[in-house]
């Protein structure tokens, strides 16, 4: 086979044609590679966060407000919601149920200005600006905690846009029971002590069965396309191979060129993953994101490009042929719409970040790039899937639930997520509206929840197929395995929910690993192909492998590699 043994100065492997004005498919997968790590350590701290960089919480948090008035012997007790920006009650500048002397603003919408209110909870009302410039004004005026007061029957959470920043607890409460607090301040005054109450978070069914839906189709097209490959290249080659080989034989001489994870950058890759955390975390820098951006724009612009080329060519058959192009040189003629399409879709995305649909074209960027990922990036067995997913979990166990608790209890995930003081953005998350949500108020997954098991179920696919020269593929892999990650995500659903461990947002790998990786080994070991699998399929010569080298296309995979 035509293996590619980059530490050994070998001559490389031909690359693909036919999108050459993007550079050889190596360079590409490389590129694709450095960015599946960092999407990784962002995506797992992003997916931490809200949809807006003002908001601090996505899931509403319920108050109790103690009321005590001259002119009442009795103290009454109202019902208030926080809002999805400010600090939580305990965080307050006055803390959690010590009495407040309460006041009215002196401007009742708080839209301009008010007078000073230092050390008092201020209420106010609904209407006529921004929640947040309402809570802004107030806190300028040296507030503890704001109460606003709404104009519904029901209470709705508060959400905000933009990066403005409010460090005081605010709260929502009904009209009626505003209406009552004002009489009582009128009356001769009155003290609140506010307390948090413990609800059970929320699960938008609509956006969580979207985020389900998109990651599985990534993974499902993904696995798909990467048989496709193997298939297409078996047929192609199929008279200069061994004709008893099977297909995993014929892809040695295919020119089929991707990346394959060995043992040693699987064990790494852990490591990798928590230095750029870290050292975006130190840094913190406008430039970093700025890089970081940059590079999921490349990506995008790879994913894309390699969906139009696809579209256009199996639409256009006559369009695939060799043309000359100053610069780029020899190209297929199909490359050129397509890579001006990709770069139009990205800077399109670009120009309209903030714009309420930009989110539809974030999703189809991101799912772009990591179909081109898992067609790529290959699995040489099940061993090094496991340490890959075990260790994946660990990163998220330790950053999300240990590491807080070690450095004084600040959180160098959730610091990542918001973006510092100047509330930078990472792209890296499927998103979808929250259905009766504010502008800004998304469900979202993180890629590294997506592309991690994503890795081990094309294995498995591919795996499933290793022996199959033609016909139709067989799906006896794929479908239990998609069903494996879909119970994983219910699971994370479930959590969410119910709020295990305290944080708004749940670290899915946790739940993601047992099922996936879990239901995997059973249903390999009940079908009798667990040692197999575990070793790498049947063209598996262990008298051939070297420091760690191995083929892709040895039973489990499906290309020429250059090892990571």
């Amino acid at each position: 086979g035509r293996t590619a043994r980059i530490a050994r100065g070998a001559p490389p492997v031909k690359s693909v044609r036919g999108i050459g004005i993007m550079g050889s498919r190596r360079s590409a997968t490389w590129s694709l590679l450095a960015l599946l790590i960092v999407a990784f350590c962002a995506a797992s701290a992003s997916a931490q966060a809200t949809g807006e960089p003002c908001q601090t919480r996505s899931i509403p948090v319920g108050v109790s407000i103690v009321e005590t008035s001259v002119a009442r012997e009795n103290s009454v007790t109202y019902l208030g919601l926080l809002a999805f920006f400010g600090s939580t009650v305990d965080a307050g500048p006055r803390g959690s149920a010590d009495p407040i002397p309460l006041v009215v603003a002196s401007d009742r919408n708080a839209c301009t200005p008010i007078a000073e209110v230092a050390g008092k909870a201020v209420l106010l009302w609904r209407g006529e600006c921004a929640y947040i410039e309402k809570a802004r004004n107030a806190q300028d005026a040296g507030a503890a905690g704001v109460i606003v007061v709404s104009d519904e029957e029901e209470l709705s959470p508060m959400s905000c846009a933009g990066d403005a920043s409010v460090t005081i607890p605010v709260m929502q409460v009904l009209e009626k029971d505003g209406a009552q607090m004002e009489q009582d301040i009128a009356a001769g005054g009155a003290t609140v002590s506010i307390s948090e109450l413990k609800i059970k978070g929320t699960v938008d069914l609509t956006a969580s069965t979207a985020l389900l839906a998109m990651a599985s189709l990534t993974i499902i097209f993904g696995a798909v396309w990467s048989l496709y490959d193997q298939m297409s290249h078996f047929q192609r080659d199929e008279t200069e191979s061994n004709p008893h080989g099977g297909r995993a034989a014929a892809a040695h001489g295919s020119g089929l060129e991707g990346l394959e994870i060995t043992e040693s950058s699987a064990a790494y890759f852990v490591v990798f993953a928590s230095v750029v955390l870290l050292v975006i975390f130190f840094t913190m820098q406008h430039w970093v994101f700025i890089v970081i951006k940059g590079v999921f724009c490349f990506a995008a612009v790879q994913g894309l490009t390699a969906l139009f080329f696809a579209a256009i060519e199996s639409s256009f058959k006559s369009m695939s042929q060799d043309i000359n192009l100053p610069v780029f040189g020899t190209v297929n003629a199909v490359s050129v719409p397509s890579v001006s399409l990709a770069v139009i879709t990205v800077l399109v995305w670009l120009i309209n970040q903030g714009a309420d649909w930009a989110w539809v074209l974030q999703d189809v960027m991101g799912m772009s790039f990591l179909v081109n990922v898992l067609r790529l990036v290959h699995l040489p067995n099940l061993k090094v899937g496991s340490m890959l997913l075990m260790g994946a979990m660990c990163y998220d166990i330790f950053w999300v639930y240990i590491q807080p608790h070690l450095f004084g209890n600040e959180s160098v995930m959730v610091k990542v997520a918001k973006g510092g003081e100047k509330h930078e953005s990472l792209p890296m998350l499927f998103l979808f509206p929250r259905l009766g949500g504010s502008v800004g108020d998304f469900s979202m997954l993180g890629y590294g929840d997506v592309i991690l098991p994503g890795l081990l179920i094309v294995h498995n696919h591919l795996f499933d197929n290793r022996k199959v020269e033609s016909g139709r593929p067989r799906m006896r892999y794929l479908v239990p395995s998609i069903g494996a990650y879909i119970a994983g995500l219910l699971l994370t659903f479930m959590a969410l929910y119910f709020e295990v461990g305290g944080q708004g947002g749940q670290p899915a790998l946790c739940y993601l690993v047992p099922t996936v990786l879990g239901g995997t080994v059973a249903y390999a070991h009940s079908r009798g192909e667990f040692k197999e699998m575990w070793r790498g399929g049947d063209l598996l010569d262990e008298t051939e492998e070297d420091e760690g080298e191995r083929l892709i296309g040895s039973g489990s995979t499906n290309s020429t590699a250059a090892n990571v």
